[in-house]
């Protein structure tokens, strides 16, 4: 159990590095929950500093949700004699989201945990989390709306789950409660984005810098 508590926390703390907001302070010298959206992700980044600064704290925030499932967690598991680290890299999973969105390093305030997510999802099912991306590709060229685009990924990503995978219900149930878990988080955390976009007022990429 130790070894489980340990990836969670070192998952969490990974994933709490809020680069958006490094970003801005270092690269804009302003403070990105006071412009734009208020988010500290990378659309904020690329709308309020310059869209190299975005594209940079987007790498970085789907590297923290990567490596917890690529590296951490499979070398506690081999350090714990864990068989399968499956379940073991959903936890870590899941405690790098975590700290994307609620990391102590900002009062628990942070990202809405898409681009950390993405790198979660990528470690543990690479084939469906790409055609997820494409839907989000397809959606944010047509639409202009990167929440919509998210959204929409993560819809695709739990039905691509459900298709592709074999025994969804049965051998792979824990995956598919993760999918649809990530899933709920990322509708949860875009409630604001819903209601502007029901009403219009959402931002679109190419629009102007927020003030």
């Amino acid at each position: 159990m130790l070894w489980y508590v340990l990836v969670v926390v070192i998952a969490y703390f990974l994933g709490a590095i809020p680069f958006g907001y490094l970003a801005g302070k270092l690269l804009g010298g302003v403070d990105i929950r006071k412009f734009g959206s208020g988010n500290v992700g990378a659309t904020n980044v690329a709308r309020v500093v310059s869209k190299p600064a975005g594209v940079g704290v987007f790498a970085l925030d789907v590297a923290k949700g990567l490596l917890p499932v690529l590296l951490i967690a499979p070398q506690f598991a081999h350090l714990a004699g864990v068989g399968d680290p499956e379940n073991l890299k959903m936890l870590a999973g899941l405690g790098a989201i975590s700290g994307h969105i609620w990391t102590v390093f900002l009062k628990f305030r942070g990202g809405k945990g898409v681009a950390t997510g993405f790198g979660v999802v990528l470690g543990l099912a690479p084939l469906e989390t790409l055609i997820a991306l494409g839907a989000w590709i397809s959606v944010v060229a047509v639409s202009r709306f990167v929440s919509l685009g998210s959204m929409t990924a993560a819809l695709v990503l739990v039905l691509t789950l459900l298709i592709l995978k074999e025994d969804p219900f049965g051998s792979g149930l824990f995956l598919t409660i993760f999918a649809i878990a990530v899933a709920g988080i990322i509708f949860w955390r875009h409630r604001s984005n819903i209601k502007r976009l029901l009403a219009g007022t959402e931002n679109k990429i190419g629009g102007k810098k927020g003030k």
